[in-house]
């Protein structure tokens, strides 16, 4: 029913979509959203019958979008709250618990956040007795979490705000007084919230969020969030033309197109996170084990001195290691979640059971973790657990999972845990240092960026009622094809940035449709930009556009070695050698001994019939290359296609007594003995070609391949099908 209702709002038919939104909110069961409507509809009703009786209405235009807007937000509201009402869930106990017991406002909520900063430090100078003093500040910590949890909850389930909403989230917002990881809490809420249901003030929320708060865990989030929201509610966006100039005028006073551009990145490497679990689990991290022979108990991982009285294996095994720890630091720094796969299996406890825990920035006096920096080489400044929970290799989730996982561990066995961080950093060449430096980058916008959309990633895969919302993580998230948020990503430094990650990670399709926009946007005399076209354009198999695009490129910068090389093979693909030729000759000048080169040129000049010519550059290429076998083999078939079989059949034979020779140098020695009407020989080629395939048909393929080419040779049609009967 909310389907047909989003569908005549969608065509104008608005008198029937009201009728229908009344169905709807019947079986939403909520007197106030059937009271409203019924409003709205008498209002819609006032509204014909003026204009039936021809009466001029200045108003009537704002009026209507007003109404039509307004039917789009009952109608939103009414399916959620159906949903709430009819399913069984996390939100939908939330939301029975809620309306059984009334929550507070958030004017309650912004006087409660701010009390816990001044309950704390009364509580530290007030109580003398430690245990007791201990103990109180813990129950604060607890009622303060508790308040966060429950705001986190009344936001996520909330249909569309009111302006009472609104002035008590902006008092929240505004106050000196709550703490900026509680409004971050807040933010990861009402994102969430507009992922299901868009609420134009919880848009104007997040705008504000971002342009006024002064703690990047705030702004980032908020700009996440707008992100996300912009991405997935552009259509009812369209409704609000006020809040798209507040989105577009951003840009007047905040480095938004840069940041939105880092958080698009990040977005995307997403999609490599699968991608990098599987490659943790199956290659770096079994590569990086170290032989127990070459531990040193109580020292260093191991000793590097004197290295050479050590089996020389153990320095392949570090240099082994040392690669794979090279390949992993560059996935890091590229801002690659490479720890998806180390924390999955930590998310269990029942911290992660509510929803709100799992967007809780990294606190140490959180009261599920604050018993771990109690413990003994813990707590210290210099305790390397400590440094790690400060830093920002982990997200917040991972931080949690980690100490939560501590818990468990005996007090002696922390501190054996402890040493061998130390001798693993010693190990690597990384050591407090390294740490620190990731510590000062902590309010780096790309940071916090990074960390939260890990921690919504965590979120939508791992969270155990994870099944009960869409995934975004399995959609394109594609900003940039956002109209609502051209204004603030397409600048071109951002389109490229984003079409050169895209073509890094061999997202053709995408990266092409990038590149050209930046074409028709005035980027045209870009050579590198239209060679890369050209190579999306090459790796989709369009090879006409990848022509068009490269010699652009060639116009701008001429004789490029590599557009060359890159025509050349378009030229190839579609069958115009001679055109490839000319390509190829320009490249011979520049590097007459490029040994591949001349291979090439040899093939087209075989394409082209010209087996004289080919052949000079394929006995060049056998003279000159150590490892001649693509030489022979191309010699061979020129002298089978001019008819000198004794030749070819000397040269495919050094072919099969080597130890390169493969099935296509069989198959072509039975050609030529078949030429020779040798059949005894050439049906023993062909064997050995079947033996090497998986079905007489994969043969037959291979074999009717080169029909056209027997032909040439004078046998006749009959006796070319009759081979394959006589094997």
């Amino acid at each position: 029913m909310y389907n047909d209702v989003i569908e005549y709002l969608d065509k104008k038919r608005v008198k029937e979509a009201l009728v229908q939104l009344s169905a709807l909110a019947h079986e939403a069961d909520d007197w106030k959203l059937s009271s409203e409507i019924e409003n709205l509809q008498t209002t819609y009703n006032y509204m014909l019958q003026y204009a039936s009786q021809g009466m001029e209405d200045p108003e009537r235009n704002k009026l209507y979008h007003k109404l039509l807007r307004r039917a789009y937000e009952l109608a939103d509201s009414a399916e959620l709250i159906r949903k709430y009402h009819t399913g069984s869930g996390y939100q939908q106990g939330k939301y029975r618990v809620m309306k059984q017991f009334e929550s507070k406002s958030f004017r309650d909520y912004c006087l409660s956040l701010e009390a816990f900063s001044e309950d704390l430090g009364m509580a530290q100078i007030s109580i003398m007795d430690d245990k007791s003093r201990s103990k109180s500040i813990d129950d604060i910590y607890a009622r303060h979490e508790k308040d966060v949890t429950e705001l986190f909850d009344k936001i996520w389930i909330s249909t569309h705000w009111t302006d009472e909403d609104l002035a008590g989230s902006n008092a929240i917002l505004e106050s000196l007084l709550v703490p900026a990881n509680d409004v971050a809490v807040m933010i990861s809420a009402v994102t969430l919230s507009l992922l299901q249901l868009f609420d134009s003030r919880k848009f104007q929320f997040l705008i504000k969020a971002y342009q006024t708060h002064s703690e990047a865990i705030v702004t980032q989030r908020a700009l996440t969030g707008i992100a996300l929201a912009t991405y997935y509610q552009e259509k009812r966006l369209q409704l609000y033309p006020e809040l798209k100039e507040a989105l577009s005028l951003l840009n007047d006073s905040t480095p938004v197109a840069q940041e939105l551009n880092k958080i698009q990145i990040i977005l995307l490497l997403s999609r490599e996170t699968e991608k990098i679990d599987k490659k943790m689990r199956e290659e770096i991290i079994p590569n990086m084990k170290i032989s127990p022979e070459m531990m040193h108990p109580g020292q260093k991982i191991f000793d590097l001195e004197d290295m050479e009285d050590k089996n020389p294996e153990w320095e392949k095994e570090i240099k082994r290691v040392e690669e794979y720890l090279h390949e992993l630091g560059a996935l890091q720094s590229e801002g690659a979640d490479t720890y998806m796969s180390a924390f999955s299996q930590l998310k269990s406890y029942p911290f992660f059971r509510q929803a709100a825990h799992w967007f809780y920035p990294f606190d140490r006096q959180q009261p599920d973790v604050a018993q771990v920096f109690k413990q003994k080489n813990i707590e210290g400044e210099k305790s390397i657990i400590g440094t790690l929970m400060e830093s920002t290799m982990f997200c917040n989730s991972d931080k949690y999972s980690f100490c939560l996982t501590l818990q468990s561990v005996p007090s002696d066995q922390l501190e054996i845990l402890a040493t061998e961080f130390s001798m693993q950093n010693e190990m690597i060449g990384e050591g407090q240092d390294l740490l620190s430096n990731y510590i000062k980058a902590e309010k780096k916008s790309e940071n916090v960026s990074r960390q939260y959309i890990h921690d919504l990633y965590r979120f939508f895969k791992l969270w155990m009622y994870r099944n009960e919302m869409h995934d975004i993580f399995t959609d394109e998230l594609a900003l940039w094809k956002c109209e609502a948020l051209k204004p603030l990503t397409h600048t071109p430094e951002a389109l490229k940035h984003i079409a050169d990650y895209l073509f890094s990670k061999e997202y053709f399709q995408e990266a092409c449709e990038i590149y050209k926009d930046l074409l028709q946007c005035g980027e045209n005399m870009d050579d590198d930009i239209w060679r890369k076209t050209g190579f999306c354009y090459q790796k989709m198999k369009e090879y006409s556009k990848a022509l068009q695009a490269y010699i652009q490129a060639d116009l701008l910068k001429p004789d490029h070695i590599w557009t060359l090389k890159q025509m050349a093979q378009c030229y190839k693909r579609q069958q115009q050698y001679q055109e490839a030729l000319e390509c190829l000759y320009k490249i011979e000048t520049m590097q007459p001994e490029n040994l591949n080169l001349l291979l090439q040129i040899g093939q087209c000049l075989a394409n082209l019939r010209m087996y004289d010519k080919a052949l000079t550059y394929f006995f060049k290429v056998e003279y000159l290359d150590k490892a001649p076998a693509n030489a022979q083999r191309a010699i061979g078939w020129c002298y089978f296609m001019t008819g000198k079989y004794d030749e070819a059949v000397r040269f495919f034979d050094k072919l099969l007594h080597s130890d390169e020779s493969q099935s296509s140098d069989w198959l072509n020695a039975g050609h030529v003995y078949l030429a020779q009407n040798n059949i005894r020989q050439a049906l023993e080629c062909y064997r050995h070609v079947e033996s090497n395939c998986q079905t007489h048909d994969e043969f037959m393929k291979l074999y009717l391949a080169d029909k056209n080419a027997l032909l040439e040779q004078g046998i006749p049609e009959e006796n070319i099908y009759l081979v394959p009967d006589m094997l």
